[in-house]
């Protein structure tokens, strides 16, 4: 408590010398080129020393997307990977390091660290940031290899409505309808979207399909009041939706019930202005996230699952900004989050809290170099306190040429199901124990007799600690000519006390016993390339690259010292693992591209677009049993994925009609990647009131 209220003083008393600072003058800011997630202010986009990408809501609707998976996955550098749900892929992270955003508010709601992307609609969304490397330095843990920031549609002057339907196939349905209303003094609006399919099946004339049928609904209501000309108040209150049909076969017998899965958030914010160098914000945000599953057999209704999962997350921030000097901004806050989760697999209702403050200095010494420092301390009531600094630096060294360098550490908290997890599954017979509980759970199951032997002594294991990384980034931005574009990014990352699964105990009935230790170390590293070309004011092509090295420290170690061993599957005979033969961390793509020709003609309302998305072999099993990947029968091979759209807008346009098709020419794999189910052909129609 000493801790917060140390924070505390420091900043009011920071915040209260500030308001004494003479006015001054602030330079008028272009907001199309203006992104706020990589620095929490406003800020150019091209004097960012840091990667990022922005996506516009013009490039949504141009490519006729209406889900968020639909569009990262086109981005260089990004891979949607299908692991309990659609997550993200960022330099070779996992989906559990990258913090999804709405509005600058985390999104809960994980499944084993994935956050199913296909729950956030693209409907009422003005931009997207995605800022790659360590922001922990500002959002604290989940931000570790980057942030996704959603950033959805403030009202404009006037009433202004829209309606927007997408139609496809496997009855794939998408409906968004919103109205929005502004003066000088109130603003508001609403949106609701629909989104369902029936579902499909890879297999077929299968029983139990791929993707069971489901319908989801998210509404959206925001209100805005201008106290005066410094302040303002504004609320936003989200909700989500979805309800799953399941029907399939589990041992010859039919399991039919439902899951239902929902989301509430509630995000009031305070703005004040109190002069033209210091502007303060009070943000509060909650938000709820609930699943329930009951299955049942079909033919005498005895159960098959009766489940539940409740979190809820609660957050207060307080944060300024000062421009000290017309080339030096000063931004600090602080904050305090308080978090719950109640399962079925939680003994008990587990709850978590922590207090954090950051500071950043964006400092511009030279017209040509901008140098960006800053930190956060985050103390919690589990795990160590963390410190996360950041340091980032750009150069012009040309007009038209700009050298970008940054460096920082980021972390990943362990969740509650890491510390508090408490499973067995009754099928198969094998448990997972979060860290907190696993000496008594242990216990337990050998004073029940069901223990053959203890591999770990859970009580010489040392406390579960924060994952964490020492972070690299160095690239350019460089305008060849006008009309060619080039961005180059190289990265990598060090990671130490990446929690792992490990096996505790054997069981009698020859199942195991896992949970969660710190101890690989891992480091990803790579380079991303973005050109572009335009020969034509209409017309653009684009290429994009990624290569990537995702490898685990300890077993190169292992594999250097000569005690890895595989199976020649020519010969069968067995002979040491050499590095050439390693292939790095599962589900990873050493090679990734995309190319995209697009024809954008504004004053005819001609818009249309062809991309191309290659993913290089990856990894997915250890079929020799040597704990890595090291023969060519483990990889999924890779493979090429083309989508394309036309739409043409009407009727001074206010009508768009729009065609699209994802998978052109149908690729699938059955066995490895179910969230492909071949060719889609869609329809759309958007009409607008203005």
């Amino acid at each position: 408590m000493k801790i917060y209220l140390s924070i505390f003083f420091m900043f009011f008393g920071f915040l209260t010398f500030a308001q004494e600072i003479i006015t001054d003058t602030i330079k008028a800011t272009d907001l199309k080129d203006v992104v706020i997630t990589a620095t929490r202010t406003e800020k150019n986009i091209m004097k960012l020393p840091v990667p990022i990408i922005r996506i516009t809501a013009d490039d949504i609707k141009n490519r006729g997307i209406v889900r968020l998976n639909e569009i990262l996955a086109e981005q260089t550098g990004l891979t949607i990977v299908s692991d309990h749900g659609q997550g993200i892929q960022m330099q070779g992270f996992d989906p559990q390091y990258t913090m999804i955003m709405i509005d600058g508010e985390p999104v809960i709601g994980r499944t084993s660290g994935t956050l199913e992307l296909s729950r956030i609609t693209m409907a009422n969304i003005d931009k997207i940031e995605i800022v790659k490397g360590p922001t922990s330095s500002l959002y604290g843990s989940e931000a570790m290899a980057g942030v996704i920031n959603i950033i959805t549609v403030k009202p404009k002057d006037g009433f202004r409505a829209s309606v927007a339907t997408r139609y496809g196939t496997n009855n794939k349905a998408d409906i968004s309808l919103d109205a929005s209303y502004k003066n000088e003094k109130i603003s508001l609006s609403a949106f609701v979207n629909r989104n369902s399919s029936s579902g499909y099946s890879l297999i077929e004339n299968s029983s139990s399909p791929t993707v069971v049928p489901f319908s989801g609904y998210t509404g959206n209501i925001k209100v805005g009041y201008q106290i005066n000309k410094k302040s303002d108040l504004n609320l936003s209150v989200r909700y989500y939706n979805n309800l799953q049909k399941n029907d399939y076969v589990i041992d010859n017998r039919l399991v039919l019930g439902d899951g239902k899965e929902s989301n509430l958030n509630i995000n009031p914010t305070y703005n004040i202005n109190f002069n033209a160098k210091v502007k303060s914000s009070l943000r509060l945000y909650y938000s709820r996230y609930a699943t329930k599953s009951a299955l049942n057999y079909q033919d005498d209704q005895t159960v098959y699952d009766d489940s539940y999962f409740t979190q809820n997350f609660s957050r207060a921030e307080f944060q300024t900004d000062y421009s000290l000097l017309n080339n030096l901004k000063l931004t600090g806050g602080i904050g305090a989050q308080y978090e719950t989760v109640k399962a079925t697999r939680y003994d008990q209702l587990e709850s978590f809290n922590s207090g954090y403050g950051y500071f950043q200095a964006d400092y511009t010494p030279l017209i040509k170099l901008n140098i960006i420092a800053g930190g956060r301390y985050d103390m919690h009531s589990v795990y160590k306190s963390q410190f996360s600094p950041k340091l980032a630096a750009s150069y012009q060294l040309l007009n038209n040429l700009t050298f970008l360098t940054s460096v920082g550490k980021g972390y990943k908290a362990p969740d509650f199901r890491q510390l508090y997890l408490n499973f067995t599954n009754a099928v198969v017979g094998y448990s997972v124990f979060g860290y907190e509980d696993l000496a008594a759970k242990l216990l337990d199951l050998q004073n029940a007799r069901q223990i053959q032997s203890i591999l770990i002594n859970p009580n010489s294991l040392q406390r579960l600690n924060a994952e964490s990384s020492l972070s690299y980034n160095a690239g350019f931005r460089y305008a060849v000519t006008p009309k060619v574009k080039v961005s180059v990014n190289l990265f990598k990352n060090n990671i130490k006390n990446l929690i792992s699964t490990v096996i505790i105990a054997t069981k009698t009935n020859g199942q195991s016993v896992f949970s969660y230790l710190n101890i690989d170390r891992v480091s990803t590293q790579g380079v991303e390339t973005d050109i572009s070309y335009a020969p034509i004011k209409v017309f653009q092509i684009s290429v994009g690259f990624q290569y990537l090295d995702a490898y685990n420290r300890d077993d190169v170690d292992r594999i250097k010292n000569g005690k890895v061993y595989m199976r020649d599957p020519n010969t069968n005979e067995t002979k040491l693992v050499k590095l050439s033969d390693y292939g790095g961390l599962l589900n990873r793509s050493k090679y990734m591209a995309n190319a995209a020709i697009a024809y954008n003609n504004a004053k005819d309302g001609v818009f249309a677009s062809l991309r191309a998305i290659y993913r290089g072999k990856y990894g997915v099993s250890d079929l020799d049993g040597n704990g890595m990947v090291n023969m060519d029968s483990e990889y999924v091979k890779g493979y090429t994925l083309f989508n394309a759209s036309v739409s043409k807008l009407l009727i001074k346009d206010r009508l768009r009609l729009q065609f699209s098709v994802d998978n052109v020419f149908d690729y699938k794999n059955i066995n490895f990647i179910s969230n492909l189910p071949g060719r889609l052909f869609y329809g759309g129609l958007t009409y607008s009131i203005k």
